[in-house]
């Protein structure tokens, strides 16, 4: 008797025959600044989930447009779009942190491309354990502010928002004056899970919200 498609015998489905279908690369473009118009690849991995261009372009509106001066942190870079974009707007380096070693190597050959690879660090490492004593990371990080992106997969916020948030917060604490914060998650941003000294700026973008936060400068 022929088995109905899709069932085995005991009724069930049958495992998909082919797997996951395989990404499908593309380009993403930097919006401004030195590299303006410059494409980077993107694997197309869905885990991945870069933020969409024109929100990156509210977001660095927001952030002042220009970036001079700036040292940049990006906790969970993913593409490395968000740190190409700051360094294209003028930041003088920054750090990027990245688990998947696929999307690390896309970083690799990107800021290659770009001829930026001077002015970026890569770290193959898990963004909340390193965050569990950035006290002792920063070390030799140069003194200027920060701009600290922190957009993880939105489920994080769900599932690790107390470790994702008191790890900000120490942030915050070891950050020079004038340095800004810019977290993306999805749907409400609790600004409450955070100690008092972050006054944030939330805004929405649908699917995502944007919230950034400043440290004040020293009068």
């Amino acid at each position: 008797m022929r088995r109905q498609k899709g069932k085995q015998r005991d009724g069930t489905k049958s495992p998909a025959r082919f797997g996951q279908p395989k990404p499908v690369p593309t380009r993403l473009r930097i919006v401004a600044g030195e590299h303006r118009g410059r494409k980077i690849v993107y694997n197309g991995d869905p885990k991945t989930r870069p933020m969409k261009e024109r929100t990156r372009e509210a977001v660095f509106s927001l952030l002042g447009g220009k970036l001079d001066g700036f040292w940049c942190l990006d906790l969970f870079g993913g593409t490395g779009i968000m740190l190409f974009e700051s360094l294209s707007r003028g930041a003088v380096a920054g750090l990027t942190i990245e688990l998947s070693k696929s999307a690390l190597v896309t970083i690799l050959k990107n800021a290659e491309d770009l001829q930026l690879q001077d002015r970026i660090q890569v770290k193959h490492a898990d963004a909340l354990r390193w965050l569990r004593d950035p006290e002792q990371q920063i070390q030799d990080w140069p003194d200027l502010p920060w701009i600290v992106f922190c957009c993880p997969p939105y489920i994080l916020w769900q599932r690790e928002s107390d470790r994702l948030c008191a790890g900000l917060d120490e942030l915050y604490r070891l950050s020079p004056p004038g340095s800004q914060f810019v977290c993306e998650a999805e749907g409400d941003f609790q600004t409450d899970a955070f100690r008092q000294p972050f006054e944030w700026d939330v805004r929405s973008y649908p699917p995502a919200t944007i919230a950034i936060a400043r440290k004040p400068e020293v009068s």
